[in-house]
């Protein structure tokens, strides 16, 4: 696994491709990595979330 800045933090579950877009929201900063497959073979990610400096909420 890559180092981790510590400032991100791990979004509890993994996720489909087709997941990934409802997570993201504007003033933050994302690291997507490998989380496996399903039963099917389709890919799941972890999700891991940082709050941007200075952004707004």
């Amino acid at each position: 696994m890559i180092e981790m800045d510590e400032d991100y933090t791990r979004v509890p579950g993994l996720y489909g491709a087709w997941d990934v877009g409802m997570l993201l929201e504007a003033g933050r900063r994302y690291r997507i990595e490998d989380g496996g497959r399903t039963d099917d073979g389709q890919a799941l990610f972890m999700v891991f979330r940082r709050q941007e400096s200075g952004a707004v909420r």
